[in-house]
């Protein structure tokens, strides 16, 4: 368990603001939440400074992480104290990959719900500005971006830990489908040395009535296609004529290989892929 110490209206850093840090962190909170936060600095033998969707805490801990560390915790009581319960992390019998894989999970829904609002703007810019319109928002949003940042180290915790299997990457794109959810890609090179042979790319989101649609795309010297596949196999006549419409244009050199049913066994999605199928 963590406890946050509330340090009243003097409490070092509290932006000369009304009330306390714990005060403006109980603001729209409720138990049962899930937040995630960064162990920055140590500064007794079981108290440290904790960084949480840009508000510095000192909290008494029982586990011992590393700074620099993020922890994933449960709101168990706002008041007359914060009482925060670890949920995830390395120790506790739990393995690496599923602490990783739910650590990323939580990051993962923690950005979206504030990603969520900005959707519907940045879904009407073309492809091509997408990422540098969504970069602008980062720099703009703080909490959105400390966000963002944790989703994305998250990920590279991933790919760290499985880097000596050779089985690709994974990365969170989440400017590539702003209307969707549970965003990732996955590439795979099978000789990232060379260069040469066939490259993978799957990217995959949560589409609203499509349930998860996953793309594949292959590719080759000049020769680049893609597959598409439909949780919900009662809308992909759908798909197809937005496709045909909208994205199947000659010039491009890319070409469809197909709309099809995403096999029950692709459901659990590309992380759960990732993880554990060796």
């Amino acid at each position: 368990m963590m406890r946050i110490r509330d340090g009243g209206s003097g409490f070092a850093g509290s932006g000369g603001g009304s009330g306390s840090r714990s005060d403006q962190f109980r603001q729209g909170r409720r138990p049962g939440q899930k937040v995630r936060g960064k162990l920055v600095k140590w500064v007794s033998e079981g108290m440290a400074w904790i960084l949480i969707d840009g508000h510095s805490l000192l909290a008494q801990l029982q586990s011992r992480p590393p700074e620099g560390s993020f922890l994933t915790f449960t709101i168990k009581q706002l008041t007359p104290e914060i009482v925060l319960k670890e949920i995830f992390g390395g120790g506790g019998g739990v393995p690496d990959s599923l602490a990783a894989a739910s650590a990323f999970e939580t990051a993962r829904t923690l950005f979206e719900n504030r990603f969520r609002p900005h959707g519907p703007t940045l879904a009407v810019s073309d492809t091509a500005s997408r990422l540098p319109r969504f970069m602008a928002l980062l720099a703009g949003e703080t909490a959105l971006f400390a966000a963002y940042l944790d989703a994305l180290d998250c990920t590279e915790g991933i790919n760290t830990l499985f880097a000596s299997q050779r089985t690709g990457r994974i990365a969170y794109q989440p400017w590539l489908t702003p209307l969707c959810r549970r965003q990732l890609t996955r590439t795979h090179h099978p000789d990232a040395a060379t260069g040469q042979g066939l490259v993978e790319v799957v990217v995959e989101c949560e589409a609203g009535p499509l349930g998860l649609v996953r793309v594949e795309f292959l590719h080759k010297t000049a020769a680049t296609g893609y597959r598409v596949k439909v949780q919900r196999a009662s809308r992909i006549q759908d798909l197809k004529t937005f496709l045909q419409s909208r994205m199947h244009l000659p010039e491009t050199g890319i070409e469809c290989h197909g709309v099809g049913k995403l096999p029950q066994s692709e459901h659990g999605g590309i992380l759960a892929e990732f993880i554990f199928t060796r």
